[in-house]
């Protein structure tokens, strides 16, 4: 086993092992995937990794079980998975209605949402996977919402600016934290042991327009802890542009585009690739025998000159447009 696994991937070890269904499994060895780190000393791990799941995608989903698999087990899309979480009627839906293709019930009652809904946000050339999600409920929550909002990329955790968004985001915290489901700003503080760790973005809704201003203040002045936070309208539209780059922002991704020899490059379909992703990283988005084949690749972008030459563990910008020579 490669030396400096973080506490984040034992944690996804454990759910992989624990899952049940052939899409359970894909969607948790993803998210395992993901929490490898990327160096030389976890090459061998990432590769096995990928075999794994290439060989889960090929299986049948019906083999071996014929139980239900549940509604939360949404199947990843685009350039990461965005849940949406919060108490009732704060305008989950209403946002996800605004920002995606996707056609939730939109009520002004609280509770119109029983099972999550997944929609595609675009943002300029790339597309992101918004998830909205029943209210979250001190009397219950699914055990499959929970492993969702685990297994998220980035979490919007919604209030209701006009309402009372500092108790709507405490109970919320709160609630999650009781099933130890915690605020990456406070890994620090509790320590790996806590349980899960996720980035949270927290959403002030109904801010229609410049006259709730003094609302958004307000909400932040009385806050105890900073958050990362933006002021928007589902219905008004206000300031959703705002959201959509900061979401691609807090995801942490680059996108990279595709070049063939004596092709023009393919500046309609980037591959999307975290932060720090390496030549060979794209390669093996690419195909498996880009992957195991590949020896150089030329470059073109901001910090390279056109058509460097640069090997594999060469790290990647975002708007690199890539050529690769196996």
């Amino acid at each position: 086993m490669p030396a400096n696994l973080p506490p984040d991937y034992f944690e996804a070890e454990k759910l992989f092992r624990e899952a049940e269904s052939t899409s359970e499994k894909i969607a948790r060895l993803e998210d395992l995937i993901r929490t490898v780190p990327k160096h030389k000393g976890t090459d061998r791990l990432r590769a096995d990794l990928r075999r794994k799941l290439a060989a889960l995608k090929r299986e049948p989903r019906s083999k071996g079980s014929t139980r239900r698999v549940s509604a939360f087990a949404i199947r990843r899309e685009g350039a990461g998975q965005v849940v949406l979480v919060g108490p009732p009627n704060v305008g989950k839906s209403a946002l996800l209605d605004a920002l995606t293709n996707a056609t939730p019930t939109v009520a002004d009652s609280p509770f119109t949402t029983w099972e999550p809904m997944p929609g595609m946000m675009a943002y300029e050339d790339v597309q992101i996977q918004l998830v909205d999600t029943p209210p979250l409920n001190t009397e219950y929550i699914d055990p499959g919402l929970l492993d969702l909002i685990r297994r998220a990329d980035l979490v919007l955790l919604v209030v209701d600016v006009q309402g009372d968004p500092v108790g709507q985001l405490d109970e919320s915290v709160t609630l999650l934290a009781e099933h130890r489901i915690h605020p990456e700003q406070r890994r620090d503080g509790l320590g790996p042991e806590a349980g899960t760790y996720i980035r949270i973005l927290v959403v002030a809704n109904k801010c229609d327009d410049e006259s709730c201003e003094e609302y958004f203040l307000l909400f932040t002045a009385l806050l105890e802890e900073d958050w990362p936070m933006l002021q928007v309208s589902a219905t008004t539209e206000r300031h959703l542009d705002l959201l959509r780059e900061q979401v691609f922002d807090d995801l942490g991704i680059i996108r990279v585009y595709s070049k063939a020899p004596g092709e023009p490059a393919d500046m309609v379909a980037p591959y999307t690739l975290s932060h720090g992703s390496t030549v060979a990283d794209m390669a093996a988005k690419v195909h498996r025998d880009f992957y195991d084949n590949l020896k150089t690749a030329k470059v073109w972008g901001a910090n390279v000159y056109d058509g460097q030459m640069v090997s594999r563990d060469h790290v990647l910008s975002d708007g690199d447009v890539v050529e690769l020579h196996a």
